[in-house]
């Protein structure tokens, strides 16, 4: 009798996953999409990251600027995967910080991004990969970024 009740539960949980996921697709992975050099931008996407300072939505259409997408692909790839991406990069010596949507390999690790090449003109200070909405402005991702950059300005101190 126990048996038959758990494999009757097992079909009920198959039927309700199977409707759920039929019923409601996937949800899109939201990120911040900004960058430090865009006029507009600067009072809230430098290296930290400030909502509040986020202009209202008028001054936002003004200067054409976009803060919040949905990351949509479409390869539709079983490899790839969308992740929130963190960068802060010296581009011709000026530090430049963005944050956009990006795809990557499933099998890469989120510190993945920091072992990319970058142009000849870039210097990569901090990548990072989250998987969650809107993970790529400062909040969780501070103490990982302090960890990562701690030891770069350590190597540039004892070089000089």
């Amino acid at each position: 009798m126990l048996n038959n009740v758990k494999i009757i539960l097992v079909a009920i949980c198959c039927i309700l996953l199977t409707h759920y996921s039929q019923a409601n697709p996937p949800k899109q992975l939201a990120c911040w999409h900004c960058s430090s050099e865009t006029i507009g931008a600067e009072d809230f996407c430098d290296i930290t990251f400030d909502e509040d300072n986020i202009p209202r939505q008028e001054m936002m259409k003004e200067h054409n600027i976009s803060v919040l997408r949905n990351c949509t692909s479409t390869t539709h790839s079983d490899h790839e995967r969308p992740v929130c991406r963190k960068t802060v990069e010296k581009i011709n010596g000026k530090t430049i910080t963005k944050r956009f949507c990006y795809y990557t390999n499933k099998s890469d690790s989120l510190e993945h991004c920091m072992e990319e090449p970058t142009e000849n003109n870039v210097e990569r200070i901090f990548c990072q990969d989250c998987l969650t909405d809107q993970c790529n402005g400062v909040g969780q991702q501070l103490a990982t970024w302090l960890s990562q950059l701690l030891p770069i300005v350590l190597a540039k101190l004892v070089r000089s």
